[in-house]
């Protein structure tokens, strides 16, 4: 190559190379965009705190800026400005104790709707000392909020005053009015607030907070009874800013607890909860968008319960007709249907410690005991524990019960390991694949330990969650 050639090709990288330099140190500017700034003084803040900033949309958590600036007492986080508008949670960090007093860490939400936002606040007790220096909708926000506490603040004296006095006296009677009274005028006030600025996200966040109307002399079982018939009918579940607050899911959440018994168990809720669904689901169903995040909420719930017959049911009746988004969990709630008490359950072929085929229709038993559990899980080596006991006296035996646990580790040295460490007196197997397997497809898995209880056709006799639970359904066969 010619000293001339070289000149010109050195020349034409170094034009390249400012092009690239050019696009390198402007590029960024063009990527990130603006941004706003959340300026929190917090008086008292622990000095090993850890903020983060989180926003909420349909009852779960996504972190926004998780490496604020902290100067001394102040936080400072930074919001893109493609960040849905919407409420954020401020998590400041946990007091001293907290976890020996089983507290959560301190946390504040508050609105974001593309403005800057500056408050002081005391670490001790946010919402009550919150002041806002800047954003007019955090003014009115946090405005609202203290005022309408003070509505219930007196609404729950006042009912305390009517239920103890004797309805006779004097005092009574007037506590009675004041207590009327102070509802309408609660009323009137957020209607004045909503209509004075409708298309403020402070007004209609206060809007859903209605309340049914109720005498102030009525026994818990009567007030419970207005709210399970009116608790949801002033709430319109219409507004799709409102799921990127937590209000629609803490109704909804506040509702299904009004019939629950909380001395039962899941089971014993699950067909109170299927009848509340049925009250429900007209009722969010205005709105496409806001049906399909919504039932999503309460299947999520349900499933952390194991309500496997809610899900059944929500699967059967409210998800025949659906979009894309929801596709993925219908298919997820089909399996629930499948795998529900009196269905027949697939075979499945594993591997035994010796690496010998081991099938659950090869032999028929009058009642097989099939769990499905990994060794990382401590449910299920609490239940693994658990199952001698009831060998030793005599509990499967009795009852002609086989035992089949199948375990869906990730790596079958893990399960040889902890096979090895404790020697099962039942059939201990192997499935490759963890969650990803045909048989955690086929038995729906998403969680361990899942037992099933089946009779001599392998049909589902009962689905227990905890050994206590797996004792009385053995105890319960004929």
């Amino acid at each position: 190559m010619s000293g001339k050639n070289i000149t010109i090709c050195i020349t034409s990288i170094f034009i390249r190379m400012q092009k690239l330099l050019f696009l390198f140190l402007f590029f960024p500017l063009l990527c990130i965009g603006k941004e706003y700034q959340v300026k929190l003084h917090v008086q008292n803040m622990p000095s090993e705190s850890k903020p983060i900033l989180l926003r909420i949309f349909n009852g779960n958590m996504y972190v926004v800026d998780s490496v604020p600036v902290v100067n001394q007492q102040t936080i400072t986080f930074n919001v893109p400005e493609s960040t849905d508008a919407g409420m954020l949670r401020a998590v400041l960090g946990s007091s001293p104790y907290a976890q020996f007093m089983n507290r959560q860490p301190t946390a504040l939400d508050f609105l974001y709707t593309h403005e800057n936002v500056e408050m002081t606040l005391d670490f001790n007790n946010p919402e009550a000392s919150v002041e806002v220096i800047e954003s007019d909708e955090n003014r009115d926000y946090f405005s609202y909020m203290k005022k309408d506490n003070r509505y219930f603040m007196k609404l729950g004296s006042l009912e305390q005053v009517v239920t103890q006095y004797p309805d006779r006296d004097a005092f009574y009677n007037m506590a009675l009015n004041y207590y009327k009274e102070y509802q309408i005028e609660r009323d009137k006030w957020i209607d004045s607030c909503y209509n004075s600025r409708p298309g403020s996200l402070a007004t209609r966040i206060l809007n859903t907070r209605r309340m049914p109307f109720t005498e102030g002399n009525l026994t818990p079982q009567e007030r419970d009874s207005i709210y399970r018939k009116q608790f949801l009918s002033r709430v319109e579940f219409t507004d799709t800013l409102l799921l990127n607050t937590n209000i629609y899911t803490d109704k909804l959440f506040q509702y299904i607890n009004f019939f629950m018994n909380r001395e039962a168990g899941p089971r014993e809720n699950e067909a109170v909860i299927i009848k509340v669904l049925d009250r429900i689901e007209p009722q969010i169903s205005v709105n496409e968008e806001i049906r399909n995040n919504l039932l999503q909420f309460l299947i999520s719930g349900f499933e952390a319960m194991k309500m496997e017959e809610v899900l059944a049911h929500i699967s059967s009746n409210y998800l025949q007709q659906c979009g894309s988004s929801m596709d993925m969990v219908k298919r997820r709630l089909e399996g629930y249907k499948k795998m529900a008490i009196g269905q027949k359950v697939p075979d499945v072929v594993a591997m035994d410690i010796n690496n010998n085929p081991v099938s659950l229709y090869s032999e028929v038993n009058p009642y097989t005991l099939l769990i499905f559990w990994h060794t990382g899980c401590s449910h299920c080596q609490i239940l693994m524990n658990k199952l001698p006991e009831y060998i030793q006296k005599g509990l499967f035996q009795k009852h002609n019960v086989k035992i089949l646990c199948i375990s869906i580790d990730e790596k079958r040295e893990d399960w040889e390991k902890y096979s090895k460490e404790h020697p099962f007196k039942w059939t201990n197997a192997y499935v490759e694949g963890a969650f990803d397997s045909q048989a955690a497809v086929d038995f729906n898995l998403f969680a361990t330990p899942s037992i099933f209880l089946l009779d001599n056709n392998h049909n589902i006799i009962a689905k227990p969650i905890t050994p206590d639970e797996l004792e009385e359904s053995i105890n319960a066969l004929k």
